[in-house]
């Protein structure tokens, strides 16, 4: 079925109708609770795993960390890789140290991830560079 055609004069007619558009200075812009429509750098619909849900606090000792770790479900939890970007609670498997939790961002690049056993400071968000 083609797409309904329109001449150049119709569309900008369409396009010019400002009707309904009226706004005056006295007026106050209220944008309250639209902070939630706001998506950060990495939100999308396949997020990383998680410790951290809605109602529980940030833990503050790394015990705590293990304790939320040792909850965790390995189930769907990704793989470390240095590209990846991680979140506080973010879960990832690392082949040599097993089942971590994302403890604290330091920087952009810089991670501290808790294991079972220890705890390390760890890149992310490296692209590494083509041969």
């Amino acid at each position: 079925m083609p797409a309904k055609e329109m001449d150049g004069d119709q569309m900008m007619d369409d396009f010019e109708d400002d009707s309904g558009l009226e706004y005056e200075q006295t007026d106050e812009l209220d944008f309250t609770g639209e902070d939630d429509l706001l998506l950060e750098d990495g939100d999308d619909d396949d997020e990383l795993p998680s410790v951290l849900y809605k109602g529980i606090t940030r833990p503050k000792t790394e015990d705590d960390w293990r304790q939320l770790l040792l909850e965790a479900s390995r189930e769907g939890v990704p793989e470390y890789k240095i590209s990846d970007t991680y979140r506080d609670g973010s879960l990832l498997i690392h082949p040599a140290f097993g089942l971590g939790v994302v403890s604290k961002i330091i920087s952009p690049r810089k991670m501290e991830v808790t294991f079972e056993s220890s705890r390390k400071l760890m890149a992310m968000s490296i692209i590494p560079k083509a041969a």
